[in-house]
């Protein structure tokens, strides 16, 4: 039967599980950011963004994979002005603080 820490040894023992990430969540991160770099490539193209749109909204088809909000918000703005209800020339601000 394995000892237990006890005391200070206990603390540093539990604040290292809490503080330290595990494998899995850096598995994860690695695949987010792979996911993040191939969004960054495909909708820089107007025409990506609209097929998106187009699938999305008008289809109510659902995500195969999750996206990050900062892709989305560009499609959601291209589709409204390809829709005509947002004003075509008005960019999104990149930060609202």
């Amino acid at each position: 039967m394995p000892v237990e820490k006890i005391g200070l040894p206990a603390w540093e023992a539990r604040r290292k599980a809490w503080t330290e990430p595990n494998q899995a969540y850096l598995d994860k991160r690695k695949d987010a950011e792979i996911l993040t770099a191939k969004y960054d490539i495909s909708f820089k193209l107007e025409g990506h963004r609209k097929i998106v749109y187009e699938q999305l909204v008008r289809q109510h088809r659902i995500l195969k994979e999750p996206m990050p909000l900062r892709h989305i918000i560009p499609i959601l703005v291209t589709g409204w002005q390809d829709d005509g209800v947002w004003p075509k020339g008005e960019i999104v601000q990149e930060r609202s603080d």
